[in-house]
């Protein structure tokens, strides 16, 4: 069964094929969308329900800062602007062209004072925690896919285009 892409999801105007194995778009034609995150937006890029990989990119709003979380998969990431850090490690600043890997298992809480926009592809899901280490919510492709849908479709009726929110 071939790899499920966004471009099922989103009109073919945002997203087109050069044969089987190409699917690219101008992420700057598609609407922000609300986060499970107060305060940020993403734009589905690609999502797999088989493997449970998608791709996203993410824009946080000054002063917004994660509640604790943990990756179940890896996510690779590349910081486009702004920037962010991690609550226990305040020193150590990811800005423009910052690559970060973070491996699967990984716990943290970012914060972005300034706010933030980047590319990143999650291999697996992640997980809200609470003080005590509990799970308190999970985000994975379906949950973005199914958030995708409502809110584009939402916007589509509103008449919303590009970068406005959805």
């Amino acid at each position: 069964m071939p790899h499920a892409t966004i471009a099922s999801i989103v009109s073919a105007s945002h997203f087109s094929m050069q044969r089987d194995t190409l699917v690219y778009c101008h992420p700057v034609d598609l609407p922000w969308v609300p986060w499970a995150l107060p305060g940020a937006e993403f734009k589905l890029l690609h999502a797999d329900p088989d493997s449970g990989r998608f791709s996203l990119m993410i824009r946080m709003a000054a002063g917004v800062e994660a509640p604790m979380h943990r990756h179940v998969g890896a996510v690779e990431g590349c910081v486009l602007a702004g920037g962010f850090y991690y609550d226990d490690q305040p020193d150590v600043w990811f800005g423009p062209g910052c690559y970060l890997l973070e491996r699967a298992g990984a716990v943290h809480r970012p914060v972005s004072p300034q706010g933030a926009e980047m590319f990143a592809l999650y291999q697996g899901p992640v997980e809200g925690l609470d003080a005590a280490g509990n799970v308190t919510g999970r985000i994975d492709c379906h949950w973005h896919m199914k958030a995708w849908r409502l809110r584009t479709a939402l916007a589509r009726r509103a008449g919303a285009r590009g970068d406005t929110p959805a």
